[in-house]
């Protein structure tokens, strides 16, 4: 469920629902493994029907894709490299050569294209599966990487417990939290109780 969907609906978003606020794409996919910081993990990633669901909460596609475990272990091994290296981007040195190798392939399959509606206002996805998508993520990844302005204002949340990358488009430069929503809430309360005690 999208964040969007579960304020819609009036509920609390669960730990394992993904999270697309304020983030671009890599690092939204990125953060489908919750609480790095933390010594048990969530894995929003369990089943291969979990990425299908991820595919259109995205917006990668209209149409969820089937999905099988060899693609889903294949969608982690993406996610963990990119995590890599936004790591490294934040602390200003060059990715692993074996992330590059794992992000260069996924971008080289075929993406989805946009399809204009015929009311000229909306857009449809159209790809072949599960491949296509992750190489919507892969080349989200080196766009971010091509662009200097961008590639600098990459940082790591301050949320010990997150750890997600961001891209700090603040105009100060001096965000902190990968979402004001999630993280940035999170601190704001913890500095409250902290200061009420």
């Amino acid at each position: 469920m999208s964040d969007e969907d579960g304020r819609r609906e009036g509920r609390q978003r669960a730990k394992t629902d993904f999270r697309f606020d304020d983030a671009r794409l890599c690092f939204a996919f990125a953060g489908t493994l919750a609480d790095r910081g933390k010594d048990v993990r969530v894995e929003r990633l369990a089943l291969p029907e979990d990425l299908s669901r991820w595919s259109v909460e995205s917006g990668c596609t209209t149409v969820a894709p089937s999905c099988d475990e060899a693609e889903l272990e294949g969608a982690r091994r993406l996610r963990e490299a990119i995590q890599r290296t936004g790591v490294a981007l934040a602390e200003g040195v060059p990715p692993a050569p074996e992330d590059v190798v794992v992000v260069n392939g996924a971008a080289a399959e075929a993406t989805s294209v946009p399809v204009l509606a015929a009311d000229g206002a909306s857009v449809r996805w159209d790809g072949d599966g599960i491949a296509a998508v992750l190489s919507m993520v892969a080349r989200d990844l080196i766009a971010l990487c091509a662009s200097e302005e961008q590639r600098t204002r990459v940082r790591i949340c301050g949320n010990p417990d997150c750890g997600t990358p961001f891209v700090d488009t603040s105009r100060a430069g001096a965000r902190r939290w990968c979402s004001m929503k999630t993280c940035g809430a999170l601190a704001k309360k913890r500095a409250y109780r902290a200061k009420a005690k």
